[in-house]
């Protein structure tokens, strides 16, 4: 028989103590724990109980004793698994007392966990899912204003090698991923604009942001060592709130519930040959990043990369034809989201679409794979047989620049959108009702 959704079926005064004779070493005090657990037959301990596989080896084969009565599956002591087995029980909630219990184990750890994990923190995403990311708080540490070389000058840099290229106000800056691999989270100031980019090697996502809010104040980003379904959780220097990386929304602490959302800026993954071409004058970030660090490309994740593997759980799967790591460009756009499979954009270098009831284009260079999206205002672009971009109506040619696509007589501008690349596993988790583009 199944543990039912039972809240109250444990009189003792903290259940959770329950849960922690699991780490005893006596044998006893594990079978007691364990027994009563299972009479009680109160799934609201699950969570918990899963937290033991994770940081007790003596007491594991009892969690997973506990865990196939309450949930009725099998996973041995896979501790990802279990994890995913609980996102999919979206009608569990832990009872009262969890937060604190979890925030002891994670102080383990680092201590500054349980700052993040405190149980008074208005959050908006489900804490069970919450998981250590394999290093502390600022294990992979961010850059701030980092030194920064004339292109001429990077003679480290190989043409084929994949950087994140960005233009605001004319300044013009390559943020190199053999180096952004390293530290995820680069605090900046371009074109006059305060501005993170914040990278998640995880789920394959670059994304810019503008860290000056509406009301002008200005936050600084770094990784907190936690995740949140394979998706880095960042967090503020200024409240020590923890953020979503793909949403830019706080989602665990004192910020939380008082509007804060970080704007996207546009910006590119492309290759270095690519970017220097369109962009001699070029910046780019220099080796001496002030740490030691392998900036060898591939390094640390190649292998994760080159693998159709995923290293943290995920329980929200797509039904979708994409398997997990295709790459695809995601859009937002008054509150719409799509996904466009990065294969069919190159395949397909223009590609007119609608979002949200606006006509746009999206560009794709086949050779770098970079991609940029434009508001098109109601025209329709292609490529001339002369390889110009023109209007398929009127013949009336346009330049691209990163910022807008400008006609001859600098008359017409249509505006660039920000977008960014992700793993379709990663946007799919944080965005299940985004429409996936289908090539006609």
């Amino acid at each position: 028989m199944l543990g039912t959704l039972v809240v109250g079926a444990l009189h003792a005064a903290d259940p959770y103590r329950l849960v922690e004779d699991l780490f005893s070493e006596n044998p006893k005090t594990r079978e007691a724990a364990r027994k009563r657990l299972i009479s009680a037959g109160d799934v609201t301990m699950a969570p918990a109980v899963v937290e033991v596989i994770f940081f007790s080896p003596s007491g594991r084969s009892d969690a997973v004793q506990i865990l196939e009565y309450l949930l009725g599956e099998k996973h041995g002591s896979n501790f990802k698994a279990w994890i995913e087995a609980i996102g999919r029980r979206e009608d569990i909630h832990p009872r009262p007392g969890y937060l604190a219990f979890k925030a002891r184990q994670y102080a383990r750890i680092d201590p500054a966990f349980a700052t993040f994990l405190q149980d008074t923190h208005p959050r908006t995403i489900r804490v069970e899912e919450i998981v250590f990311g394999g290093v502390r708080k600022d294990g992979i540490p961010a850059l701030r204003n980092p030194k920064r070389i004339p292109a001429a000058q990077a003679g480290f840099l190989r043409d084929e090698e994949l950087v994140f290229g960005v233009s605001i106000n004319d300044d013009t800056r390559a943020y190199p991923l053999r180096i952004m691999d390293w530290h995820e989270m680069a605090n900046d100031v371009i074109g006059g604009r305060a501005v993170a980019l914040a990278y998640c090697t995880l789920c394959g996502a670059g994304i810019l942001y503008d860290t000056t809010l509406s009301k002008g104040e200005t936050y600084t980003f770094g990784s907190s060592g936690l995740l949140y379904r394979s998706n880095k959780l960042m967090y503020d220097h200024q409240t020590s709130t923890l953020w979503s990386h793909l949403h830019g929304e706080p989602v665990m602490g004192s910020l939380v519930g008082k509007g804060k959302k970080l704007r996207i800026l546009p910006m590119t993954l492309t290759t270095w040959g690519e970017w220097r071409g369109q962009h001699p004058k070029t910046e780019v970030l220099s080796l001496e990043t002030g740490y030691e660090r392998n900036y060898t490309p591939g390094q640390p994740y190649g292998a994760y990369f080159r693998s159709t593997d995923l290293m943290f759980p995920v329980w929200k799967k797509s039904p979708d034809a994409l398997k997990a790591k295709d790459r695809i460009f995601g859009l937002e756009l008054k509150g719409t989201r799509k996904a466009y499979a990065l294969r069919t954009l190159v395949e397909n270098p223009v590609v007119n679409d609608i979002v949200a009831g606006n006509t746009v284009v999206l560009l794709t260079d086949p050779a770098s794979e970079a991609v940029r999206a434009y508001l098109s205002s109601g025209r329709r672009l292609k490529y001339s047989q002369e390889r110009k971009l023109v209007d398929e109506e009127t013949g009336e040619e346009f330049t691209v620049e990163e910022e807008h696509l400008v006609n001859a007589e600098s008359t017409v501008r249509l505006v660039r959108l920000a977008g960014h690349l992700a793993y379709w596993f990663g946007w799919y988790a944080s965005f299940p009702a985004s429409e996936v583009f289908h090539r006609p």
